[in-house]
C-alpha cells in the first residue's frame, strides 16, 4: 500500500466532493485531511507565509492514482517527501 501527499486549494465543501469521487473510483482506500499546514519561502529578502491543507490518500495501485488524479483534479499539487 502506498500513501501519497497532495496539496489543495478548495474550500471544504468542494475537497468533500472531491474525497467522495476519489473514494467511489476505487482507486483511493482512505483519504486523511490535514488543515492548516504552514509553508515558508524567502522571496526578495522576506520570509513568506502560506497556509495549505493537505491530503495523504491511501491506495494499492499507485499509477493509477497519480494518472486519475492529473486526469480529473488538476488543483491536487503532489508533494515528494524523499
Amino acid at each position: 500500500m502506498s500513501n501519497l501527499i497532495y496539496a489543495y486549494k478548495w474550500k471544504s465543501r468542494d475537497l468533500r466532493k472531491n474525497i467522495v469521487a476519489l473514494l467511489k473510483s476505487w482507486f483511493a482506500i482512505e483519504v486523511k485531511k490535514m488543515n492548516y499546514v504552514h509553508s515558508f519561502t524567502i522571496k526578495d529578502n522576506k520570509v513568506e507565509k502560506i497556509e495549505e491543507n493537505l491530503v495523504i490518500i491511501s491506495t494499492e495501485n499507485e499509477e493509477k492514482l497519480v494518472d486519475f488524479l492529473s486526469k480529473n483534479f488538476l488543483l491536487f499539487e503532489r508533494i515528494y517527501i524523499k
